[in-house]
């Protein structure tokens, strides 16, 4: 270009025309350098937000637990005081020993996430049970007949027991919506900011040509027409790869999964991005133990790619974890996440929600227009589970059911996204290639299954599509500890 306006132009033109244009590339580069810093500001912001997260559903967990021991309490008693058999007091026994447990694991959780302001609350809410057992529960069990004053005594505390546990759950749930409400605010801001740093190069590069049409007016409207299409083809250029930049820090936090550490049963997951495109996708999955030997198992897949996928990616996640910890029935817990996309009127979601028994070798699952799992006997073949329903956000009845799957030690299941059979148009051909994939990697012994089976299937082809995989392995090792276990 400055060889082209030396011949036409003199010397202070081409001065007058080069002032222009280093103030334009000084605020691309500025605008580049803020969109990364804001990138990494927003990477820490998700990842602070996704181990809050996991913090608050461990406290829930946990206070539902102090609820059950609670249960059992009061279950015991009452038994006892109708019955007067001894048997009946085995709960409130091992209630005793247990609350205490869980009110230490409460007070932790609360101390760790700083809210101080409910530690009174559990502290009420242990005094009254010390008190439902020294006035009510003792009397009742040395007594060889009934007291109805006791009764509705120990039903006052019983009470005052659950408002105090239900209040200190609500703060956990407070605490979670001020938690996804950050992570989502960061989100947006990037989003805003981005809008805004590519209007701000548009205008520079508007008064670049401004500038350079006054300079060059003898030109031909060709060669002008030529250069400024040059132009914004650079600027398209650098919002290109910031846009890639955000998406690359993005994709790491959200890719970012705790797996449950179980002696019966193997998890392993991976996530593979798109090789075609630089945006960042809606694909996820998730375990999370629910008690000692039930654990949540979900995967799912956002349409379309971009901001808005995350956005909804994240919100359907954490509706799918709270509802399982309120009612681990996976046809439940779609209606009610379903009900809330449709209210919100958000994109299109599969996904299928699954409950893993580790103790009776169970699997309940239920499938919202998600590709079906396949299951790999102990040296058998693979086959396809069943599959159907309509996708989360279509209908407010979406028609969800729970399958029951009776699994074998050694048998291993795979849930996956539809980009890891749907690389080329012969999706026969992928659901082939994924079972043939399943087989090889449950006849090894391999750590990682899940990785093994990515790597069988996009050997030789391009990941076209986002694609998600977790596998949960049943070890062979568990049979006998689950059969000692319930001959105990």
């Amino acid at each position: 270009m400055a060889g082209i306006l030396g011949t036409e132009l003199p010397n202070a033109g081409r001065e007058r025309l080069q002032t222009p244009l280093a103030l334009t590339l000084g605020i691309m580069l500025l605008v580049v350098v803020l969109l990364i810093g804001l990138g990494l500001f927003v990477r820490a912001t998700v990842s602070k937000a996704f181990t809050d997260a996991e913090r608050i559903r461990l406290a829930r967990t946990h206070i539902a637990q102090l609820q059950a021991q609670q249960l059992n309490e009061e279950t015991g008693v009452r038994g006892y005081a109708v019955l007067r058999l001894p048997l009946m007091l085995e709960p409130y026994y091992g209630g005793r020993a247990n609350l205490p447990l869980y009110v230490r694991r409460v007070r932790a959780d609360l101390t760790d996430l700083d809210l101080p302001k409910v530690l009174p609350v559990l502290q009420d809410a242990a005094r009254t049970n010390y008190r439902w057992v020294h006035e009510v529960a003792f009397p009742i069990v040395r007594s060889h007949r009934r007291h109805t004053a006791l009764e509705l005594r120990g039903k006052v505390y019983v009470d005052r027991f659950r408002a105090d546990t239900d209040a200190i759950d609500l703060a956990l749930a407070a605490r979670t919506a001020a938690v996804n409400a950050r992570a989502q605010e960061a989100v947006l801001w990037v989003g805003s900011f981005a809008v805004a740093a590519v209007v701000v190069v548009i205008l520079a590069a508007l008064v670049f040509t401004v500038q350079q049409y006054r300079l060059n007016i003898r030109l031909e409207r060709e060669r002008a027409a030529s250069e400024e299409q040059r132009r914004r083809a650079v600027a398209a250029r650098a919002a290109y790869e910031t846009e890639k930049r955000i998406a690359d820090i993005l994709q790491d936090a959200f890719a970012e999964r705790l797996l449950p550490s179980l002696p019966a049963v193997s998890f392993s997951a991976t996530y593979v991005p798109a090789t075609e495109q630089a945006k960042i996708g809606g694909d996820w999955y998730d375990a999370l133990q629910l008690s000692e030997d039930r654990v949540l198992v979900a995967i799912g897949d956002v349409t379309g790619h971009g901001i808005d996928a995350v956005v909804a990616m994240n919100k359907v996640r954490q509706l799918l974890i709270s509802y399982a910890l309120l009612d681990a029935t996976p046809d439940g817990v779609l209606e009610r996440v379903n009900f809330d996309l449709v209210r919100s009127k958000s994109p299109l979601i599969t996904a299928i929600c699954g409950v893993i028994d580790t103790r009776t070798h169970e699997f309940l699952y239920a499938c919202a227009g998600h590709p079906p799992p396949v299951l790999v006997e102990p040296r058998g073949r693979a086959k396809l589970l069943d599959f159907g329903s309509l996708p989360l956000g279509v209908a407010v009845k979406g028609g969800y059911q729970t399958s029951r799957v009776q699994l074998a030690a050694g048998a291993m299941l795979v849930l996956y996204t539809d980009g890891l059979i749907e690389y080329s148009r012969d999706l026969a051909q992928g659901e082939a290639a994924l079972l043939e994939a399943a087989e090889a990697a449950a006849e090894t012994p391999a750590p990682d299954p899940a990785a093994q089976i990515r790597d069988r299937i996009f050997r030789d082809r391009k990941v076209a599509d986002d694609v998600a995989i977790l596998t949960i392995r049943f070890l062979e090792s568990s049979a006998g500890a689950n059969l000692s276990r319930r001959i105990a």
